[in-house]
């Protein structure tokens, strides 16, 4: 799963409206907040980095808010922690917040800020928004934080996204390639392997041709919605009857061995978010070696650490701190495209991880000379010579030091023979 794009150009950032920060001006929200109706009231949202002037809708002990960016940092900050900290005309007040992921429930909310704010401040403050949040006031739960809480944040962002994500990755070259050369590994990998484990299908781009090529495939991601896009999908098709699902996150690919027990797959895959998604992977590999048969593979598509063409041309810009950002833990929203934290891996740190119980076969950068996706107007300028610029890309792509150097790479690893210690 691709976890959506920043929609500014991040070799130049832009004013990025309703709570985010440019370059060029602070946040548009503030904008917003100075610009309201003399009767619709303030509301700032206090963070540790400094108060945010916010646009609002309240509802009795409920208060609404927009943020229009993927990039913006507020949402995450109080998505991630499940509190937030309102000033709300001048009085401090506390609250649950939770993104609101239903299509209906999302469309009413924007009908409240479109009433409160005139159909013109809407658009131009909130048109075409990338979250609808609701902070209910008063209310206790658990200590912010924790994987609990961390799980169903990223449950509520995928969910958020998942109509409307098959449109993001077509709508992308550089991401349609991703999808391309990977669906080309797994093809030529588990040519020969009927029964596959599906690590974040997201909305199915890589479960649809596998299960339409006569693979069963047993799903599992953190998102609801996303699952129910892939049943949709394989129903539409015909090919639901090859298909299982199931609700869970990554880290906790261990509970299959209970319901499926050991040697359930003939291999299984994760490609381009999953496993980036999570902080630590030390649970998956040894569940992994037990789902999988002897001599299956694992193939792995991972946000590579050292990405060459962030790193020369953030370099050459003077961007230094973005040219190695993605050393940080996590890769925080706004110092990437993705809408979630994440977590990148070098290729070496990623076998080290999944050893002694995976032993990598290849590695292939993807892309290595082409730009990532969020910056796929640079590719576009050489539109006519794409196609040869892919090819030059994919020759390199498993070349030393090119394979290690990609905005992801594709790792092949084979299911180790372990030794079993001797019965006392």
């Amino acid at each position: 799963m691709n976890a959506g794009d920043i929609t500014v150009d991040r070799f130049g950032w832009t004013v990025s409206p309703a709570g985010s920060v440019s370059k060029e001006a602070g946040s548009s929200a503030e904008v917003a907040s100075s610009s309201l109706p003399a009767d619709s009231g303030s509301l700032e949202l206090v963070l540790p980095t400094g108060p945010v002037p916010l646009g609002f809708v309240r509802e009795a002990d409920v208060v609404y808010l927009v943020g229009r960016d993927r990039s913006a940092r507020w949402p995450v900050e109080i998505l991630r922690s499940g509190q937030a900290s309102l000033r709300v005309s001048g009085r401090l007040e506390g609250g649950l917040t939770e993104l609101i992921s239903d299509p209906a429930e999302k469309e009413r909310v924007l009908g409240l800020f479109r009433e409160k704010y005139g159909p013109r401040r809407y658009t131009r403050w909130y048109g075409n928004p990338a979250r609808v949040l609701r902070v209910r006031l008063g209310a206790v739960g658990r200590p912010s934080g924790g994987a609990e809480q961390y799980h169903g944040w990223l449950a509520a962002e995928f969910d958020n996204v998942a109509d409307d994500y098959d449109r993001h990755i077509l709508g992308n070259r550089i991401n349609r390639l991703l999808r391309d050369r990977s669906l080309a590994e797994l093809r030529t990998t588990f040519a020969r392997s009927p029964r596959l484990l599906e690590i974040g299908c997201g909305s199915g781009m890589e479960t649809l041709p596998l299960l339409g090529e006569g693979h069963e495939v047993f799903c599992v991601d953190i998102s609801d919605r996303m699952l129910e896009v892939v049943r949709q999908k394989a129903r539409k098709d015909g090919v639901s009857e090859r298909l299982r699902t199931e609700r869970l996150a990554a880290v906790s690919v261990s509970h299959l061995l209970d319901e499926l027990g050991p040697g359930a797959f003939d291999g299984a895959y994760s490609t381009y978010g999953a496993l980036n998604c999570e902080a630590e992977l030390g649970p998956i590999p040894p569940a992994l070696h037990e789902l999988i048969r002897p001599g299956g593979r694992f193939v792995a598509g991972v946000y590579n650490r050292w990405c060459a063409f962030e790193l020369v041309g953030y370099s050459l810009t003077g961007q230094f701190g973005r040219a190695f950002g993605r050393s940080d833990r996590p890769v925080r929203v706004g110092s990437s495209r993705f809408c979630v934290d994440i977590y990148a891996h070098s290729a070496p740190t990623f076998a080290r991880t999944f050893a002694p119980w995976f032993l990598p076969e290849r590695v292939a950068a993807v892309p290595v000379g082409l730009p990532p996706s969020d910056l796929v107007g640079y590719a576009e300028k050489f539109d006519r010579g794409f196609d040869r610029l892919a090819r030059w890309d994919r020759f390199l792509a498993s070349r030393w030091p090119f394979r290690f150097l990609g905005d992801h790479f594709l790792m092949t690893m084979r299911r180790a023979e372990l030794a079993v210690p001797a019965s006392p």
